[in-house]
């Protein structure tokens, strides 16, 4: 996979869960005890994921030989 796409694809999913996490702070969605769960197992761990891949992704495959 191209390095550029890879990207789009990271920020892509980066927009997405902003959107989630704002979704969750503004609306009263908040209340619900499923939406909490998700946010707290999916969602932050795969931004912070997703965040540390495009600011050290370089770093990582180029230890790993690529």
């Amino acid at each position: 996979m191209k390095i550029s796409t890879q990207r789009n694809i990271l920020r892509s999913i980066h927009l997405v869960g902003a959107g989630i996490i704002g979704t969750y702070i503004y609306s009263p969605w908040s209340s619900l005890e499923w939406f909490t769960l998700l946010n707290q197992v999916v969602v932050v761990p795969v931004l912070a994921i997703s965040g540390l891949w495009m600011w050290k992704g370089q770093k990582i495959r180029s230890a790993f030989g690529e």
